[in-house]
């Protein structure tokens, strides 16, 4: 499952986690904090949505993180969100494709050094 709803900006919108998602949580994510990461997930869920539907996004970037920020329940939404994420066959890919390369680094760092 890769698409759910959510109530935001006083509307039902939907969220779809595919590949052009996947990109945008990548560009948009401030990977030094949590938030960060909430908003590129929100906003991107809402481009890949819109993307397949072929319509426009009548929300910026800006508008997506005060809606977040506005969210009532949100931590049972984000849980509901993240969870859809986390079981899309191209997160987990990109989660295995992590750690291997975590587990190969791990393991060339421990290889005894010759000299």
């Amino acid at each position: 499952m890769s698409y759910t709803t959510i109530e935001l900006g006083g509307k039902t919108r939907g969220l779809k986690f595919n590949q052009l998602a996947i990109e945008l949580i990548g560009q948009y994510n401030d990977s030094s904090t949590t938030t960060g990461f909430l908003y590129a997930m929100v906003y991107a869920g809402l481009k890949g949505n819109a993307y397949v539907k072929r319509e426009e996004l009548d929300a910026s970037f800006e508008q997506v993180c005060d809606w977040v920020d506005e969210m009532p329940n949100k931590d049972t939404v984000v849980g509901d969100i993240t969870k859809v994420l986390a079981e899309t066959q191209i997160w987990k890919d990109l989660v295995k494709q992590g750690e291997e390369a975590e587990e190969k680094k791990k393991a060339t760092e421990s290889m005894p050094t010759t000299t």
